[in-house]
């Protein structure tokens, strides 16, 4: 069975290589064949660059038997590891950058098969610094230039002028009745739903973007620097990462 289940891994992986999106087809197939244990081992075997090439090809309007099995740890590198794979139309535009980011996000939480879970994917990737600069991403115009009707609705709100070390000044509301009464493809529903299920990682990204002072098509650009910076460098410790120098280019 560890011979089947490496032969498996090594198959999809050199099928990844070559071609992401049927790889991910591929998983999909050998699911109805192994259980959930053995699909896990799998995985396993799957270095971060494999199963990042997986995820991001996949078609995310569908349900991911690989995104929903996987731990909270690779979800996080697969996260911080993405942006090294972005298109260049995707890199030059924020409004694109907005909502690649969102629509990865929006993927790989709703999948999980729990809240638990869920909640244990946001927290763990908001450990990484890279991570907690990408779930900001999706939000940074929403909160940084909220809309009348935003406003109105207590979506969001401007932030204080004073500082109370703990708030950054957003009005109190109904996140879970508000995740539900607005569509999955609003950024403010996904928003709400962490606000919901991890609300301490509602609070760091809303920190994170209280200092910042340039415009937000800026702080987007900035908190890609950063995030590319930072997965540069693990790529330079990790062995496992140095196949992308060879599939991939970096961002400026």
């Amino acid at each position: 069975m560890n011979s089947l289940i490496e032969l498996t891994a090594a198959e999809i992986k050199q099928l990844a290589d070559v071609e992401p999106k049927q790889a991910s087809k591929k998983f999909e197939l050998i699911a109805n064949t192994m259980n959930d244990e053995q699909l896990v081992e799998v995985i396993e075997n799957m270095d971060i660059v494999t199963l990042t090439q997986i995820n991001s090809n996949h078609d995310i309007s569908c349900p991911s038997i690989m995104s929903e099995l996987m731990t909270p740890e690779q979800i996080r590198d697969i996260v911080c590891q993405q942006p090294l794979y972005w298109e260049e139309k995707v890199k030059s535009n924020a409004d694109e950058l907005m909502q690649q980011t969102f629509d990865f996000l929006t993927y790989l939480i709703r999948v999980q098969p729990s809240e638990e879970k869920q909640a244990e994917v946001l927290e763990c990737i908001a450990e990484e610094p890279a991570g907690l600069f990408y779930l900001s991403i999706p939000f940074i115009e929403l909160l940084m230039t909220p809309s009348e009707d935003d406003l109105d609705n207590n979506i969001a709100d401007v932030f204080d002028d004073e500082d109370d070390g703990t708030t950054v000044g957003y009005t109190d509301r109904t996140e879970a009745e508000e995740s539900r009464s607005l569509e999955i493809d609003d950024p403010r529903s996904l928003l709400a739903l962490i606000k919901e299920l991890a609300p301490e990682v509602e609070q760091q990204i809303k920190n994170l973007l209280k200092n910042q002072s340039s415009n937000w098509q800026t702080i987007i650009n900035k908190f890609v620097g950063e995030i590319v910076t930072q997965a540069k460098e693990k790529n330079e410790s990790k062995d496992e990462y140095s196949e992308v120098d060879d599939m991939f280019s970096f961002l400026d």
